[in-house]
């Protein structure tokens, strides 16, 4: 989380929107400084935070989930920067590497689990994610597909002149489009899984897939689930590491 009392802005990392790229970003050309840690909720900046801090600007990142669950699968398989294996990238997450990512990783890479296997064993119920929380109360939501002029109109509201264009960092190791990942054998799955966030956040399905309307019976499990998860989601906090002072 990065918040500049210097512009009165505060922004919320969401993972895999290109939150590491705008945060450094913030950081060295804008005024911005970490506060609490990475990708901390809305509700932990609302407990340390005074009055006037809680009226700044707000933002913060939303990306296609189908295109998110990608990344995320490909970040597992290529070991992203060493994130699975080097001890020294685990300071995220407080010095150690969760059970579930180091199953994850151990499964995809041991038994060379392709996209479609993955998509089908871990995707079961609707997708949400903690954005559920707090993003449709934000001022603004960076959308990643448009990250660098939405960056730019944030900048543009805070009256702070651009330095430069967004660079791209933390790039996902590969040249092809996520779409090719949904062959014809997962895609029913996908529909059922992704329909109601997206539909929620205005993303289409490719046209030749001939998706007409979002599942009723997905709709009423994320809404059913969406109760939980905000129940969960708003009552913890995340795992990475503070910032250090």
């Amino acid at each position: 989380m990065v918040i500049s009392s210097k512009h009165k802005y505060i922004f919320i990392e969401l993972f895999y929107t290109g939150s590491t790229a705008i945060s450094k970003e913030l950081c060295e050309l804008y005024d911005g400084a970490l506060i609490l840690h990475k990708h901390a909720r809305f509700h932990e900046f609302l407990e340390v935070a005074s009055e006037d801090q809680k009226k700044y600007f707000s933002f913060s990142g939303i990306r296609n989930p189908m295109d998110l669950v990608v990344s995320e699968y490909l970040k597992i398989k290529n070991n992203h920067k060493g994130r699975f294996t080097n001890p020294s990238e685990w300071r995220r997450n407080g010095g150690t590497l969760p059970d579930e990512q180091l199953k994850l990783y151990n499964e995809i890479t041991n038994n060379h689990l392709n996209f479609q296997d993955y998509f089908l064993k871990y995707f079961r119920l609707p997708y949400d994610n903690w954005s559920l929380l707090a993003h449709k109360k934000f001022d603004f939501i960076i959308r990643f597909e448009n990250i660098r002029n939405d960056f730019a109109a944030v900048l543009h509201q805070l009256n702070l002149e651009p330095v430069r264009e967004l660079p791209q960092i933390n790039k996902t190791e590969t040249k092809e489009g996520y779409l090719q990942f949904y062959t014809p054998e997962i895609r029913n799955r996908a529909i059922f899984i992704f329909g109601p966030f997206m539909k929620k956040w205005g993303y289409s399905f490719p046209e030749e897939w001939h998706v007409k309307s979002t599942n009723n019976a997905s709709l009423f499990l994320f809404k059913l689930l969406g109760i939980i998860r905000k129940m969960y989601w708003g009552n913890t906090k995340s795992k990475s590491a503070p910032v250090k002072k």
